[in-house]
């Protein structure tokens, strides 16, 4: 496969190729990247802890072993361990929203929800009032100066539907959509308001792109029905990232589990990647490049569960393959795993996949 007319080899930084891989152009190499989920790899590598999930560490990391991008999350990130956050215990913390959230083994950067907020008209107007700050996205700022273009940053936000799953829990969700549409209705719009007001500071702060975490997908079906996504969620979505767009951003949007009945809308929502197609919920790299591969670029998708945590190299040697031929030879592919470099892949696969990935991806 032949490089890009008139470019040269040793021109290309990691933020460049992850752009003309939004654009399906080839560069030297296709860009690799994934979601650094480990935190003794900030401790082996770099000596040092990231507890906090800080944007220069992120950086420092993600040049060191050779990634073209780094995820770096604004600070009201459902979930996301902050200094600022009340702290309930060792393991237990509380953020703005009144989300609790519990340290789970291998959670890390984020605490897992509990105890789910009763949907009323008081969480309404808590979400209505909260403001957006500078302070919000200082870590991307701060990412966005230490990478100096070498790299992409990536700032982390949510949506309406992911943030309110978590917040409320499933249950209470599912209940809304029957009891009190109205009320649900409420929430969804001011939950909008907000992460598009935070999506577009990090826009400001200089993010390369934005990578909206919300899962709508469990293992072989959607979380809630198609047709209630459609109805409640899936506009919602597309006006955000409408408003994103027109600001100059660009946008991936993370999803796991099995989205097959609504990629058809995803495709039409003008988002620049998507991620993370898992083959174990059913997803098919296949059909979707057939299908979509025109509509956004692939983040993704070697099986982080299996393969990965395995002692088989040349296993992950082969799933990489596998990804480049189905959806790298337009060169429309990030390559990276169907979830991140989550506790239990070894360091060592990790190094291993991001020079595989970097030697197989070569044009």
């Amino acid at each position: 496969m032949p490089i890009e007319k008139g470019a040269s080899v040793s021109t290309f930084t990691g933020k460049q190729r992850i752009l003309m891989a939004f654009d399906h152009k080839k560069s030297d190499r296709l860009p690799v990247f994934d979601v650094v989920n480990k935190p003794d790899m900030y401790t082996n590598i770099l000596g040092m802890d990231n507890f906090y999930a800080k944007g220069i560490p992120a950086v420092r990391l993600a040049l060191k072993i050779g990634m073209d991008a780094v995820l770096v999350h604004c600070a009201s990130y459902t979930c996301l361990v902050q200094p600022q956050q009340t702290w309930d215990g060792p393991d237990t913390f509380t953020d703005r929203f009144g989300i609790k959230s519990k340290m789970m083994n291998g959670s890390w950067p984020l605490g897992m929800a509990i105890n789910p907020i009763e949907p009323d008209k008081s969480f309404l107007k808590l979400i209505q009032d909260m403001p957006v700050t500078d302070a919000d996205v200082q870590e991307v700022h701060n990412a966005v100066a230490e990478a100096k273009d070498r790299i992409a940053v990536f700032g982390g936000a949510r949506s309406a539907f992911s943030f309110l799953m978590i917040a409320l829990g499933l249950e209470n969700l599912s209940v809304l959509i029957y009891d009190d549409p109205d009320l649900l209705e409420s929430l969804v719009a001011v939950a909008d308001a907000y992460w598009t007001k935070v999506g577009l500071k990090l826009i400001e702060a200089g993010c390369t792109a934005l990578y909206v975490a919300d899962d709508m997908g469990m293992n072989q079906t959607t979380l809630i029905s198609p047709s209630m996504l459609r109805k409640f969620f899936i506009p919602s979505l597309k006006k955000q990232i409408s408003t994103w767009k027109a600001a100059g951003g660009r946008v991936i949007l993370h999803s796991c589990g099995n989205i097959n009945a609504i990629l058809d809308d995803i495709s039409l929502m003008g988002i620049d990647a998507l991620t993370n197609l898992q083959e174990r919920a059913g997803m098919n790299l296949e059909a979707v490049k057939k299908i979509h591969g025109s509509d956004f670029a692939i983040l993704g998708n070697v099986d982080a569960t299996g393969v990965m945590t395995g002692n088989d190299k040349k296993a992950i040697t082969e799933a990489i393959k596998h990804v480049i031929s189905i959806a790298g030879d337009d060169g429309g592919l990030i390559i990276a795993t169907d979830h991140s470099f989550h506790q239990g892949i070894p360091e060592e696969n990790v190094l291993y996949f991001i020079n595989e990935a970097k030697r197989l991806g070569s044009f």
